[in-house]
This record gives C-alpha cells, sequence and structure tokens, in this order.
C-alpha cells in the first residue's frame, strides 16, 4: 500500500478471528498495541490472557517497514533477528 502514514497505524486492535496456532491455544482478549519510540521507530505489544495459566502475558516487538515507512508493508520481530510479515 502506497501512501501509507505511520501516525493512522498506531493504536490498540482486537483480535476478532484468528487460525489455529499452536503458540496461541487458550488464549483469549487478545490484542496489539502499536506506539512510537522516541527515536521514531515503531513498537507493538502484544497482550492476552492465558486461561490455562490463569495469567496476562504480554510480549513486546519491533516493527521494520520493508519498503520505507511510506509503503504499507511492515515486518514484525518478537525475537531477533527473525522478522515475520
Amino acid at each position: 500500500m502506497q501512501g501509507f502514514e505511520v501516525p493512522g497505524y498506531l493504536g490498540t486492535r482486537y483480535e476478532i478471528a484468528r487460525l489455529d496456532h499452536s503458540f496461541e491455544r487458550d488464549l483469549s482478549r487478545i490484542t496489539a498495541t502499536y506506539s512510537l519510540w522516541e527515536n521514531g521507530g515503531v513498537e507493538v505489544a502484544n497482550r492476552s490472557f492465558d486461561s490455562r495459566k490463569r495469567e496476562s502475558q504480554e510480549v513486546t516487538g519491533r516493527v521494520y517497514f520493508v519498503e520505507g515507512s511510506d509503503i504499507g508493508r511492515p515486518k514484525v520481530s518478537f525475537f531477533r533477528p527473525f522478522y515475520s510479515g
């Protein structure tokens, strides 16, 4: 997507559907919150509730724009140096 604007990408997204992945089983209340770092980069905080462990979880990742921040083609890394689209 050309003409992508980072400010419109920021904020909290709420999961309404998902594919069945083993690392997400027993999780509910899943959100992804995108925010700016002081250096202008973008961070994502994924939060969820694990019904088996009866506890909340959070993992933070970095967003990388493959072709520049004005092209809507981001990749995210929660386990650097590995990124996925």
